[in-house]
């Protein structure tokens, strides 16, 4: 029955509770700048009413509450803009990813100034103009000449150097990746464990969100809740060898059909949960086959990217084509289970009947051999659908992009010098007496041991085109005249200089350089890609081609690509930055602490504790009533 006693306890009840919160708004204003920390909330019920209908039940007015518990502390949190931001987060960390290194692209390229490849380009040209009416001024052209391919060298190496770097930054974030999968993991296991015991485990929760979305700036993920608050994660597009509508495309799933989980709340021990491994050199160990164009590569990885002891190092053996070697190259990462081993996989079906990649072992030293190699396809190699690794795999197809140009612009320029100097659309060896001696080779190859080929024409590039050693170390040897006999002396005019007219008007002749390809012959390219012209004064000349560009428009088309990226890139992380700022303020205004709002809960719940505590004072003074006033 109700009485003194129970207004006890029901005062005591909302004491306890009020100081719960009090407990509680004190946490949230403790992390009110903690990152990933989610203001927390005590939800208070009634508790049971003294009095339930029954038999026996004491007639009285109606149910009398007995007070206030605790019923749970909650974090306030909103999945949907957790998701939003994550998705986010692979969008910009893509981008900026791109924007980080292309920045770096511009700067190397450095146009337009004054010492840029394109203003040495017409300084080259104009230094043959002037050789062709002052025929005595051959070391000017030869001290231009060498700064241009001095240029252009420079300008290759950097950006390999640039691709190397984006590697190493996979590298760096495949460890990264694999440590936050690691603490994800455990921090799943802990919050099962707290939930199973009928607790919150608020602050688990918070710091396993954090890892996520971290984690979705490297690469996009997508997760799946699991009971007790435990969450599969995997990532949004699973599929290899390119993004899932490439041609040849499938998603990677497992053994068993169901799609590959890189955290799993039901595996306490990660025995079934994928990780990723980086592969850290490709040699080529053999030559192409001459039907399939595959050769054996050697692959060397390291499982999780540890790279710091060698016992992590695997080798195995690969056959492929040059292009997939460089896909291979370019994105490094590879699908491993969860000691580091990479996956091997199979053609199959998934569960819908679609094709699919299926695990079908994995790759340690002893898997394969240079005999008997596995095959490209067979590799479980990982593509970022978003995130930052995404950004380093296509900022790296990019830069090879701009190094191909560059390779067709100095092997065109190259070509097209040595075929006037020459006098020849096929190529002759230097001092050969036909159909004339001397030096017939302007430009070569600086991978050379110096005794250049016909091949060693043919594989002039942007890294190694350089001034023929003869020319720098003579330059009256430069061939300017419109004939020379069998030794090289010219047989023409002291102003006879009709070859050096000839080169200095390539600056204007319009050429097919975009066709031009790495393996192509001087033969393949006159005529075809660069048109010849026989009426300069009977020197034999490189013409003009319908749709063609001049060497300086092509080069001046490259930078204007690679701004255009870069632009691209730059308005990519400004909007993206935007859309993340404002689904962070959203989740801010909903699972930030504002300290305005706890120290209005605080006065609060201090008013309601002085309050419960007034109603215990006063039920004891009601109480020494009963007891000592009832002895007068």
């Amino acid at each position: 029955m109700p009485g003194l006693f129970s207004i006890f306890n029901t005062a005591k009840s909302g004491l306890f509770a009020q100081q719960t919160s009090i407990n509680v708004t004190s946490h949230n204003i403790a992390n009110a700048e903690t990152e990933g920390y989610s203001r927390q909330r005590a939800t208070l019920v009634t508790t049971t009413p003294y009095t339930m209908p029954s038999m026996n039940a004491a007639t009285i007015a109606g149910q009398l509450g007995t007070g206030v518990t605790v019923a749970s502390i909650d974090r306030i949190r909103d999945s949907f803009l957790d998701y939003q931001i994550r998705v986010e987060n692979g969008v910009n960390g893509h981008y900026t990813a791109k924007d980080k290194y292309l920045s770096q692209v511009e700067n190397v390229l450095n146009e337009p100034t004054d010492s840029g490849i394109s203003s040495l380009m017409s300084e080259f040209f104009n230094s043959w103009q002037d050789l062709s009416s002052s025929p005595q001024n051959t070391s000017t052209v030869a001290q231009q000449a060498y700064q241009l391919t001095n240029d252009l060298n420079s300008v290759y190496s950097q950006l390999t150097s640039i691709k190397d770097n984006a590697k190493s930054e996979i590298k760096s974030a495949v460890v990264d990746i694999n440590g936050m999968l690691t603490q994800i993991s455990q921090l799943n296991q802990q919050i099962k464990d707290v939930k199973m015991s009928g607790n919150n485990p608020n602050d688990l929760m918070d710091s396993r969100d954090l890892l996520l979305d971290q984690l979705s700036e490297k690469f996009g993920i997508s997760i799946d809740p699991r009971k007790y608050e435990g969450i599969d994660v995997t990532t949004s597009n699973s599929s290899i060898y390119g993004d899932a509508d490439d041609n040849g495309a499938a998603p990677l799933i497992s053994e068993g059909g169901s799609p590959l989980n890189i955290v799993q709340a039901n595996d306490a021990d990660n025995i079934n949960v994928a990780t990723f491994s980086c592969v850290t050199s490709i040699t080529k160990k053999t030559d192409a086959d001459g039907t399939t164009g595959k050769a054996t590569y050697e692959v060397s990885y390291y499982k999780k990217g540890d790279t710091l002891s060698d016992d992590n190092k695997v080798t195995i053996y690969v056959s492929m084509t040059e292009e997939e070697a460089d896909k291979l190259d370019t994105s490094r990462v590879l699908w491993a289970n969860n000691e580091g081993t990479a996956y091997k996989v199979k053609d199959g079906k998934d569960a819908s009947g679609k094709d699919a990649k299926v695990i079908d072992g994995s790759l340690n030293n002893n898997s394969t051999t240079v005999d008997s190699p596995i095959s490209f396809n067979q590799l479980a190699l990982f593509t970022p659908p978003s995130g930052e690794l995404k950004g380093y795999v296509s900022v790296q197809n990019n830069v090879a992009e701009y190094q191909d140009e560059l390779n067709r612009l100095a092997k065109s320029l190259a070509v097209s010098v040595n075929a006037i100097v020459s006098q020849s659309s096929t190529w002759v060896a230097d001092n050969s007496g036909s159909p004339e001696g001397g030096i017939n080779n302007f430009f070569v190859n600086g991978d050379t041991d110096g005794n250049n080929s016909e091949e060693d024409e043919n594989n002039i590039n942007a890294g190694n085109i350089t001034v023929n050693i003869d020319i720098l170390n003579d330059p009256s040897k430069i061939k300017i005249a419109t004939k020379y006999d069998s030794n090289g002396n010219s047989l023409g005019t002291d102003t006879d200089s009709n070859r050096a007219l000839a080169i200095a008007q390539l600056a204007n002749s319009l050429m097919n350089i975009q066709s031009v390809t790495e393996d192509s012959s001087r033969e393949d390219l006159i005529g075809d890609i660069f048109a010849t012209k026989d009426t300069l004064n009977n020197v034999y000349a490189v013409g003009s081609v319908n749709g063609g560009s001049t060497l300086d428009n092509y080069f001046n088309n490259l930078v204007n690509k690679v701004g255009m990226h870069e632009e691209e890139a730059k308005k990519q992380v400004d909007y993206e930055a935007t859309q993340l700022e404002s689904f962070t303020q959203s989740r801010e205004s909903t699972s930030g602490v504002s300290l305005d709002e706890e120290m209005t809960n605080l006065i609060q719940f201090q008013h309601c504790y002085q309050a419960n505590a007034k109603m215990i004072s006063t039920v004891d003074e009601l109480l020494d009533v009963v007891i000592n006033g009832l002895k007068r």
